[in-house]
């Protein structure tokens, strides 16, 4: 059993105890004691949902990767990152499914530097050289 989904078992499970126990103190009239378990229950009902997402994005995503491997071109997950979820669309992660993802975003990064370099070069030679023979007459020039 992968930890995400024990996490998500774990918390079940003690949500279920919390709401039996909030039941139990209502049952005694204990309405202090109850609504303390009753939001303990709420939060670890939300923290199940949350494992029960997280477990079920990585199954996808491996899935997705196991299909990619493949040579299959399967569509990009939706949303297709989480980071690009909690970035509304302007960042995007390692494991992005879509066209957006980091490395083809530094490769095409690179791409543009590599060229911006090929293009400079040459500029910068012919610019520099008269300088530089400018400076020490006394070189011969061995074209």
């Amino acid at each position: 059993m992968i930890p995400l989904r024990r996490y998500m078992y774990a918390a079940a499970a003690g949500a279920v105890l919390l709401a039996t126990a909030c039941a139990r103190a209502i049952f005694l009239h204990a309405y202090m004691p109850a609504a303390l378990f009753a939001f303990g229950a709420l939060i670890l009902t939300e923290a199940a949902l949350r494992e029960h997402r997280r477990s079920k994005r990585r199954r996808l995503e491996a899935d997705w990767a196991r299909r990619r491997a493949l040579g299959e071109m399967p569509p990009p997950l939706a949303p297709c990152c989480l980071l690009a979820t909690h970035s509304h669309g302007e960042a995007h992660s390692e494991n992005c499914t879509s066209d957006h993802s980091l490395t083809a975003f530094l490769d095409h990064i690179e791409q543009q530097h590599r060229e911006s370099q090929l293009t400079a070069k040459p500029a910068q030679d012919h610019k520099h050289e008269p300088a530089a023979r400018q400076a020490n007459p006394t070189t011969k020039d061995h074209t």
